[in-house]
């Protein structure tokens, strides 16, 4: 096929989205719907993905003492677990070194420097235990000592975001398949009726010599619209609410600096870039396989 020709076929694509209008906004729209709540669920999996692995890096368990013990009780408890089997990692925080972490988490310095964290802030006691299986009856038995004020597990809030993101790949890989099949009928059906409605000037095309690929690129055009069409709305919107949700979330995720959204800079740009590659593969494949099924070419 020469240049010419397929300059012509190509416009042809352009042509027959005016003559199907309403079929064309219903294939985008459902396009659009698909793509944006594939987005929603993937920026949401990786998110959770970002927390469970932070929560992964940081020690499962802290042992927070109460405010008014002296050192010499927490260092007590810390050469405990020196000689406990179980631990493979401990590290004692003193109430300047908890409240040195937490200024800097805040990132406003200013706003703390008359703040009397010596009365406040306690010792604290960061833990790792080779089995983490253990922490129900290591928990138990730190608990009995009353200097201890509580015993905070990250493995909960692991177990917890692992739930959720299994269920969140879940509910995404249905709903997905659901609005898939649905997108995938409509093109198949705006693809069809076009190739109805020109069905005679098709059978004259292929009188004249027309190759199968040539009566086929219009079709092809028309789908990889309406796919780049959904996807560019759909692109839109999810940039729109990703930064809104950051702007009033993204620092405060469970109230701890170190679980916060991943910036909109860093996710959105390939889960955009992602959702066109798959608005135009699912148009104009699926555009191609109608034209096919519905037309003898």
């Amino acid at each position: 096929m020469n240049t010419k020709r397929f300059i012509y076929a190509f416009r042809d694509g352009f042509v027959n989205c005016n003559r199907h209008p309403l079929v064309l906004v219903a294939s985008i729209t459902t396009m659009m719907l698909l793509l944006l709540i594939g987005s929603t669920f993937a920026g949401f999996a990786i998110n959770l993905r970002h927390l469970v692995e932070v929560a992964g890096q940081e020690p499962p368990i802290e042992i927070m003492f109460k405010a008014d013990i002296n050192s010499a009780e927490a260092v007590n408890v810390d050469q405990q677990l020196e000689e406990n089997s179980d631990v493979v990692y401990h590290n004692l925080n003193t109430p300047e070194e908890n409240y040195k972490i937490f200024v800097d988490s805040m990132g406003k310095d200013q706003l703390f420097e008359d703040f009397e964290y010596e009365d406040r802030i306690p010792y604290t006691i960061n833990v790792r235990l080779a089995d983490p299986a253990l922490g129900t009856e290591f928990k138990e038995n730190l608990l009995k000592n009353p200097n201890i004020k509580d015993v905070y597990m990250e493995d909960e809030l692991m177990l917890l975001l692992n739930n959720l993101m299994h269920g969140v790949t879940t509910a995404s890989i249905v709903i997905m398949a659901i609005l898939g099949l649905i997108t995938i009928f409509i093109i198949s059906n705006m693809v069809r009726i076009a190739a109805l409605a020109r069905s005679h000037e098709i059978n004259i095309m292929k009188y004249l010599g027309a190759t199968n690929s040539y009566i086929r690129i219009p079709f092809v055009v028309q789908g990889l619209i309406v796919g780049l069409a959904g996807s560019v709305i759909s692109s839109i919107i999810f940039t729109v609410l990703y930064n809104l949700i950051y702007q009033h979330f993204g620092d405060d995720i469970l109230n701890r600096a170190s679980f916060a959204l991943i910036p909109s800079g860093t996710i959105v740009p390939w889960i955009v870039i992602g959702s066109i590659v798959l608005g135009l593969l699912i148009g104009g494949l699926f555009s191609g396989l109608a034209v096919r099924k519905h037309v003898d070419v």
